[in-house]
C-alpha cells in the first residue's frame, strides 16, 4: 500500500510531477533510439551483418513504439469529458498494442531473411560488428537506467525494449567475437534468429497482458474474493451482489457494487453505509467506487435476476419486459 503516501499529501501535485517526468524520459528515449537506428543501418550494411540489421529492425520498432507512446501518453492524461466519460487512460494501452504488433512484424521479417542467409552464408566483418555492439550496449544501457523507474504501462514497455536492446547487443558482441575467432559467418544469422525469437516472445506476452485489461479482468494481483468478504462484513449490510472490479489501464482498480441493507435498518443510514464501504474499498486500493444501496427487497427482483440466471431464463425475462 505504499502508493497511498503520495496521494495523502496531495494527489494532484504528485501526479503532475510524475507525468512531466515520464514525458521527458519518453522523449529522450525516442531521440536516442532514432539516432541509433540510423547508425545501426549504416553499420549493418558496412559490416554485412544481418544480426546488426535485425537489431536495427527491432530498434525501428522501438522508435515507432516510443513515438506512439509519447503521443498516447499525452492523450491519456486528458481529463474525462462527455465523449470519453472514463477519461483517456486506455489510449496508452492502444499504443502498447501497436508497438507489440510492430515488433511481431519486424521479428518475422528478420527471421525470414536470416533463414535465407543461412542457406548461403556471406562474409561478415567481425571487428566492425564488435565496435558497434559495444556502442549499442553503452547507449541502450544509459536509456535503461533512465526509464527503469517508470510506473505506467508505457514506460515499463519502453524500459523492457531498452533492456532487450542491451541483451541483443550483448549477443551481437559475443557473436562478433566468435565469428572473429572461428571465421564462421553462419553464426551471424543464427544469432539474428535468437534475437528475433526473444523479441517475439516478449511481444506476445505484452499483447496478452493488454488483452486481459481490455477484457475487463480485475487488475493482476487484486483479490476480489477477499474484497467481497470485507464488504459483506460491513456494518448493517445484509448482502452484496453485482460486484464488478476492473481497471482502465491495468493499474488502479475501480469497482461497482449493489449492497442490500439488513432488515429494519432505516433508509437514512444509507449514506453512512456507503461511506463505510468506500473506506473498506480504499484499504484495498480501490479509489473509484460506485455503490447502489437497496433496502428490504433487492432492486425490483426481476432486474437482478436477468443477470443472475444466464441463458434461457434471462431471455424469458427480457420478453416480459418488452
Amino acid at each position: 500500500m505504499k502508493k497511498n503516501d503520495g496521494h495523502e499529501h496531495g494527489p494532484h501535485l504528485h501526479e503532475h510531477v510524475h507525468h512531466h517526468e515520464s514525458d521527458k524520459s519518453i522523449l529522450t528515449a525516442f531521440l536516442l533510439n532514432f539516432c541509433f537506428v540510423i547508425i545501426e543501418i549504416i553499420g549493418g550494411l558496412l559490416t554485412n551483418s544481418i544480426a546488426i540489421l535485425s537489431d536495427a529492425v527491432h530498434d525501428l520498432g522501438d522508435c515507432a513504439a516510443i513515438g506512439c507512446a509519447y503521443a498516447m501518453e499525452r492523450v491519456s492524461k486528458r481529463k474525462a469529458d462527455d465523449k470519453y466519460t472514463y477519461g483517456y487512460r486506455r489510449y496508452s494501452l492502444v499504443s502498447a498494442l501497436v508497438t507489440a504488433v510492430i515488433l511481431v512484424a519486424g521479428s518475422a521479417l528478420v527471421i525470414y531473411s536470416s533463414i535465407r542467409r543461412m542457406s548461403a552464408p556471406q562474409e561478415v566483418r567481425a571487428p566492425g560488428m564488435l565496435i558497434i555492439a559495444v556502442l549499442g550496449i553503452v547507449v541502450n544501457g544509459a536509456a535503461v537506467l533512465k526509464t527503469s523507474h517508470g510506473r505506467g504501462a508505457n514506460e515499463r514497455v519502453i524500459s523492457l525494449h531498452m533492456l532487450e536492446d542491451v541483451l541483443g547487443w550483448a549477443a551481437v558482441l559475443v557473436g562478433s567475437i566468435l565469428i572473429w575467432v572461428t571465421g564462421w559467418p553462419i553464426i551471424d544469422p543464427i544469432l539474428s534468429i535468437c534475437v528475433a525469437a526473444y523479441i517475439l516472445w516478449f511481444a506476445f506476452a505484452n499483447i496478452k497482458s493488454i488483452m486481459l485489461v481490455l477484457l475487463e479482468r480485475a487488475p493482476a494481483g487484486f483479490d476480489t474474493g477477499e474484497y467481497r468478504k470485507a464488504l459483506e462484513k460491513a456494518d448493517k449490510v445484509a448482502d452484496i451482489h453485482h460486484l464488478h472490479v476492473w481497471s482502465l489501464d491495468g493499474e488502479a482498480p475501480m469497482a461497482t457494487v449493489h449492497a442490500v441493507l439488513k432488515e429494519g435498518v432505516p433508509a437514512e443510514e444509507a449514506d453512512s453505509v456507503r461511506r463505510n464501504l468506500a473506506e473498506i474499498s480504499e484499504s484495498f486500493g480501490v479509489r473509484h467506487m460506485t455503490v447502489q444501496i437497496e433496502s428490504g427487497s433487492p432492486c425490483g427482483e426481476d432486474e437482478c435476476r436477468i443477470e443472475e440466471h444466464s441463458g434461457e431464463e434471462g431471455h424469458h425475462h427480457h420478453h416480459h419486459h418488452h
